[in-house]
């Protein structure tokens, strides 16, 4: 335990949702600071990032915000962090979020923080690191996530920790042993480009794994920040995604996603069945501001400069 002192949180940027997800964000940020540990987040003033940050940096830690100049002008950065650093693009905002950790935390939120938490898993599974990966579990709010995971064939739960609050995180850790770290991976591997491309074919996921569920968050996160607009399937043959549907369902009605992102996929048991519902998905734009940031957390905006 000694040796983790920067804490990589992963945590949504709603503002809608209820009092005790805002308070576990709050006594995380009061925990770090407490014992002398850093912050890295993704450095946002909205919904419980900044309330994370705001109580960090009252608490005496050193706050570290990542933000992707692609998205400076659109998202909200929060003015008054220790340091602020601008990537390229949100892949490498996620792999320096991850670089940075010792350890890296997730606490409620929607398709950016599972992206986050996926991706840790997968290179996890790969042998490519030995940081522990932390689910606080608030009000059983992961409960069918953490389901979902336990049936994947290749999640590593060696990494993998869930912590009901967050003051049990410190005692986890403290009796965590650390994998050996059996990969050789020169470049961690990611799926934005694949993602991106200049198709339209529809991406469709016939088998519930780490892999193909990163693939998934990332194909997922990336359509609601209206990066892409192409048809996205499960093929959930036995109900093999069933747990992470009820899970999505479930972010939706605690407003970590907004209702329009439970229209981003669609799901059916037998593949001409999906294949016909792909070809009537509809096109969806979702104004992240409206519908889903709320309030800033702070008071002020200022201009960030460029940090290499």
């Amino acid at each position: 335990m000694n040796n983790i002192n920067k804490f990589t949180v992963y945590l949504g940027s709603s503002g809608r949702c209820r009092p005790i997800f805002k308070e576990t964000a709050a006594a995380l940020g009061n925990i770090i600071g407490e014992h002398g540990k850093s912050l890295i987040y993704g450095g946002m003033d909205a919904g419980l990032m900044g309330i994370v940050a705001n109580n960090a940096l009252s608490s005496g830690a050193h706050v570290t915000g990542i933000i992707p100049k692609k998205l400076k002008d659109s998202e909200r950065i929060h003015p008054d962090l220790s340091e602020t650093i601008l990537v390229p693009d949100l892949w490498e905002r996620k792999l320096k979020m991850f670089n940075c950790a010792d350890a890296i935390i997730g606490l409620a939120g929607g398709f950016g923080t599972i992206d986050e938490v996926l991706e840790a898993l997968y290179w996890a599974d790969l042998g490519a690191h030995a940081k522990p990966i932390i689910l606080v579990n608030t009000d059983n709010y992961w409960d069918d996530f953490i389901a979902y995971l336990h049936t994947l064939p290749d999640l590593s739960r060696d990494h993998f920790l869930i912590a009901d609050n967050v003051t049990d995180i410190f005692d986890k850790l403290e009796s965590w042993t650390p994998p050996a770290i059996t990969g050789e991976i020169n470049n961690m591997p990611h799926f934005e480009n694949e993602i991106l491309c200049d198709t339209d074919a529809p991406i469709i996921f016939e088998q519930a794994s780490i892999k193909d569920s990163y693939f998934l968050a990332t194909a997922l996160g990336l359509k609601q920040l209206d990066k892409h607009q192409r048809h996205i399937g499960l093929l959930n043959d036995k109900g093999q995604f069933d747990h992470l549907i009820r899970w999505i369902d479930k972010a939706q009605q605690e407003h970590f996603i907004t209702d329009r992102c439970t229209q981003l996929f669609s799901a059916e048991a037998d593949i001409s069945t999906l294949h016909r519902k792909l070809d009537k998905q509809a096109t969806i734009h979702i104004n992240l501001e409206e519908e889903k940031w709320g309030p800033s957390e702070t008071k002020t905006h200022i201009e960030i400069r460029e940090t290499e």
